[in-house]
């Protein structure tokens, strides 16, 4: 790393003496150079992370041909780390299966719901056009109904007309008769309209 920044120093200084510079041009060939720097500080310091566990890892290696009894300790922690390892493998691969079974789940349900919207506006559709046809059926048999009853309180006012005349023609004393009279006064409560 010493030699890597020797040689960045001398770069530097055989950069300066071949241009002139300019203020601009220095802090960012500036900023470029410390973040050369920076890459090769932490490529340095992961190179090194590495050697040191190459290095313990023999030196455990070393520790664990050897018939003693802090070599059987650290075979049977080793032993025990390796198990754990393979449970923890294991474990996230079931936790792996479960999450895609949870992903085709959450799909599946996505699905349905918008199967149930579309079915949901097909059904108010439908409705809408049954309201709209039920009310033009009633709106068709009121018509109806209300011609007929039109029919009826004429033919009722023609019948009362006629019975009317028939009790006036024949010049019978109706008042004398109570059920003349009573017939006669229901006639005259009727609304009808001619």
């Amino acid at each position: 790393m010493s030699n890597q920044c020797f040689e960045m120093e001398l770069q530097l200084h055989t950069e300066k003496s071949k241009r002139s510079c300019s203020t601009s041009d220095t802090e960012r060939d500036l900023q470029d150079y410390i973040s050369e720097i920076e890459r090769v500080k932490t490529i340095h310091f992961n190179n090194t992370l590495a050697l040191h566990r190459m290095q313990m890892w023999h030196a455990i290696g070393e520790q664990l041909k050897q018939n003693d009894p802090e070599a059987d300790t650290l075979k049977a922690l080793s032993e025990r780390c390796m198990a754990l390892c393979s449970n923890i493998k294991q474990l996230q691969q079931e936790s792996r299966i479960l999450q895609d079974q949870i992903t085709e789940i959450q799909k599946k349900r996505l699905e349905m719901k918008r199967l149930t919207h579309e079915k949901m506006k097909e059904m108010e559709k439908i409705m809408s056009k049954e309201e709209h046809a039920d009310t033009e059926r009633y709106k068709a048999v009121l018509e109806k109904g209300q011609a007929n009853l039109e029919k009826y309180r004429k033919i009722t006012a023609m019948t009362q007309n006629v019975f009317k005349g028939i009790l006036l023609a024949c010049k019978i004393n109706w008042l004398d008769d109570p059920k003349l009279r009573e017939l006669a006064m229901t006639l005259e409560d009727s609304p009808i309209s001619e």
